[in-house]
């Protein structure tokens, strides 16, 4: 996924930060869970994911990752939050899609398997309004920059 078009965020400037790999996400009793790699065909597990409502470009780019598969995921739960979504693959409910960085936040609660073909990368970044920042927006512009730099890196 690319970053924002200028004339989706209209008078922000937007400045990717890192590329992020989407994986599987799956429970670690899963039957998956001891493999490294999954490929999209593999996948036909029961899906949860957040809603269309509320996530739009999570929702579009969930269905990008499989359209040139012909595969239809078959969608069990969708969720208003991502904390819902980690507790239903967590209680084996279904399977995710999730970035690299999902896994900092879930730790061993979940394990993040490749997916062949590699899906596009997502971007992932900060947008501030275009012009000058005042000095408190710029320290928490350069706070952000040296926590994911030092977190990714």
């Amino acid at each position: 996924m690319r970053p924002p078009k200028s004339g989706v965020l209209r008078g922000l400037y937007f400045e990717t930060l890192r590329l992020e790999r989407i994986r599987l996400a799956v429970a670690p009793t899963h039957r998956l869970a001891r493999q490294r790699t999954v490929s999209l065909a593999e996948a036909r597990e029961p899906f949860i994911r957040l809603t269309r409502e509320t996530f739009r470009d999570y929702y579009n780019y969930f269905t990008a990752i499989f359209a040139p598969t012909k595969i239809r995921p078959r969608v069990v739960e969708e969720l208003e939050d991502i904390s819902g979504v980690i507790s239903a693959i967590e209680a084996g409910n279904g399977v995710g899609l999730a970035s690299d960085f999902f896994g900092y936040a879930v730790g061993r609660r979940l394990k993040l398997l490749r997916l062949t073909p590699e899906p596009k990368p997502v971007a992932f970044g900060i947008a501030f309004p275009r012009g000058q920042l005042s000095p408190a927006a710029e320290k928490f512009w350069q706070c952000v920059k040296e926590v994911a730099l030092a977190k990714w890196h």
